[in-house]
């Protein structure tokens, strides 16, 4: 699993942009608001999600790990896929995503194209008291991502194991809580 890419803008098309990496063409998709930015010939790193289907293995690109994260919260919500996640990222920087949530604004997000609001109440329904701020709870998640990748488990399994433990803790306890949770 891909965390992340750095290499040069090859070409930027409506929402998806090549990345070059040392002479290997990822075809990476992206947001409007990012692609927008996109230079032709600029280096620059990206954070990446893959996605695996049945009948498509997507590349998304994000330009920090905060949207990346966010962008895998939405994915959780049931009903909601990569399209929806993507506009939603687009519509608002992660920050102000999480006010909205928090607020439980349904017409905001029901603003936003390709949501409802039957999924705009799905989406706060679930996320809500769920999402923190970037660095409160995320640097403690990720020593204990990074713990369990180290031991042979794959990026999305620690990621998975780590929402299902409770929050709180030092790092020592929520691992042995994870690696609990992937025993079973």
């Amino acid at each position: 699993m891909l965390g992340f890419l750095r290499g040069r803008i090859a070409e930027t098309y409506q929402d998806f942009f090549l990345l070059d990496v040392n002479g290997v063409g990822y075809r990476l998709r992206a947001h409007a608001g990012l692609l927008v930015e996109l230079e032709k010939g600029a280096e620059r790193l990206f954070y990446i999600h893959e996605h695996i289907r049945e009948d498509a293995d997507d590349l998304y690109a994000f330009s920090t790990m905060d949207e990346l994260v966010f962008f895998e919260r939405l994915l959780d919500v049931s009903g909601v896929g990569p399209k929806v996640a993507l506009a939603l990222c687009a519509a608002a920087p992660p920050d102000v995503l999480r006010a909205k949530l928090s607020q439980g604004d349904v017409d905001w997000l029901s603003s936003v194209q390709g949501i409802g609001k039957k999924t705009a109440q799905k989406i706060i329904l679930e996320l809500k008291g769920k999402l923190v701020e970037p660095g409160e709870a995320a640097d403690a998640d990720r020593e204990v991502i990074d713990a369990l990748v180290n031991l042979g488990y794959s990026a999305f399994q620690a990621r998975q194991a780590v929402k299902q433990i409770p929050a709180g803790g030092d790092s020592s306890e929520r691992l042995r809580a994870a690696l609990k949770h992937l025993g079973r």
